[in-house]
């Protein structure tokens, strides 16, 4: 049946590589598709929440403690953020920061040395979120000054470089002078960088809204423990690494950290004296929605390939049924059955599913129709032997002349009696 079903397809093969080739383009665009929703699914929430909904994304807490209960305060923090990821990977950053301290009017211009003076604050930064410009980094206090290290753009602005000694006056409790020492200059590497919404002044290093705020000076973290400056503000910033998240998990993640504030914020190691914020159900909430928006994009584009596919397919098999009619007629004359035409029909769509499944046979010749024995062709009569007792025939050791023979009894020879 394998070598009939081949010459079947080779009578139309136009055709059928037409209706073959349909199938083929069909079947890859859609592979295509669906490869690509799944990619861009996975890929484009991590991109999202590792770039502009970084900060929504992010975990911030800030707190005023007393002292010794910084220890606690951390483990705290970290169960949260913990919790409020749902078991991703994750990591805290911290700023502590001081109050407020006066600067000296010196550092003024001349003409604009009365009124209210310029404020600024110490902060313990997180150094790789730094680029040092000028100078050293600050270290442990030493000879009565607390070394410091100023923006850029506030030692811009004051006319202040390395070296410079000069005395703050704090604006709250404490101590009532602090002289410190300008060591280096530095930057923030990304201002962008959801770290600076730990800092009032966003990284920008100067601050006019009624007066002027420059800072954060930066200093040791052992400054802040030996209680001079003394700690007014700490801050922690949780950011997790969104790299493993699938498209799939953007729900329970979202279940997960709606109710992660109020659970720190209950924490008894903040005592209710914590401020916790996070955007991420609400940023989840939104690539959730752009997400479907994209899947029900590439919906609509497959229906109508796979509605083109099925017109092109519907040509061609009309085309195919119009050609087939003279042979279809001509098998059913000599006694092929509808159940015989139609595993003829099926076969050969299995050749053009899957070329592989069939194996032609080593004869090409069709297979016998049913209602018929034996071959389709009829075999040649053998020539009977001549028999030399039969008039009018030759003997095979005859010459060129026959012999006469003896008329049977009866026969009229023609001479006279």
């Amino acid at each position: 049946m394998s070598g009939f079903v081949l010459l079947r397809v080779r009578a139309h093969r136009l055709l059928l590589a037409a209706a073959l080739l349909s199938v083929l383009l069909t079947t890859t665009v859609l592979t295509t598709l669906a490869a690509f929703s799944g990619a861009i699914g996975d890929a484009g929430p991590r991109q999202a929440l590792r770039t502009r909904a970084a900060s929504a994304a992010a975990l911030q807490v800030k707190a005023q403690l007393p002292t010794g209960a910084r220890g606690p305060a951390d483990r705290a923090v970290a169960r949260g953020a913990r919790r409020a990821f749902d078991g991703l990977p994750f990591t805290v950053r911290t700023l502590v920061r001081s109050g407020p301290y006066a600067l000296p009017r010196a550092l003024r211009s001349p003409g604009a040395r009365t009124g209210e003076p310029d404020l600024t604050h110490l902060a313990a930064l997180d150094r790789s979120r730094l680029t040092l410009t000028a100078g050293h980094w600050p270290g442990p206090a030493a000879h009565g000054r607390v070394p410091v290290a100023l923006p850029e753009a506030a030692a811009a602005r004051l006319g202040v470089a390395p070296g410079r000694p000069f005395t703050l006056d704090n604006r709250l409790s404490g101590p009532s002078r602090l002289a410190v020492e300008v060591t280096g200059v530095y930057r923030p590497k990304d201002r962008t960088d959801p770290y600076w919404t730990l800092d009032d002044l966003g990284g920008r290093g100067v601050r006019t809204a009624g007066f002027t705020t420059y800072g954060p000076l930066l200093t040791d973290p052992a400054a802040f423990r030996g209680g001079s400056p003394a700690p007014d503000t700490v801050g922690w910033l949780a950011t997790a690494d969104f790299r493993s998240l699938a498209a799939d998990r953007l729900a329970p993640l979202a279940a997960a950290a709606g109710p992660a504030p109020k659970a720190l914020m209950a924490d008894p190691a903040f005592a209710g004296r914590a401020t916790v914020t996070t955007d991420l159900p609400d940023a989840l909430g939104k690539l959730r929605r752009a997400l479907l928006v994209n899947r029900s994009t590439i919906l609509i584009v497959a229906l109508q390939l796979i509605l083109l596919a099925g017109y092109a397919l519907l040509l061609v098999s009309r085309m195919l049924r119009t050609e087939r009619a003279g042979e279809t007629a001509l098998l059913r004359a000599r006694g092929g059955s509808r159940r015989r035409i139609a595993g003829l029909a099926l076969a050969e769509s299995l050749l053009l599913a899957a070329p592989a499944a069939v194996r032609p046979g080593p004869s090409p010749r069709p297979p016998p129709l049913p209602g018929r024995r034996g071959s389709p062709t009829r075999a040649p009569r053998r020539a009977s032997r001549p028999d030399p007792g039969r008039t009018g025939q030759r003997s095979p050791a005859a010459g060129c002349c026959p012999r006469r023979t003896t008329p049977a009894p009866g026969w009229t020879t023609g001479e006279p009696r």
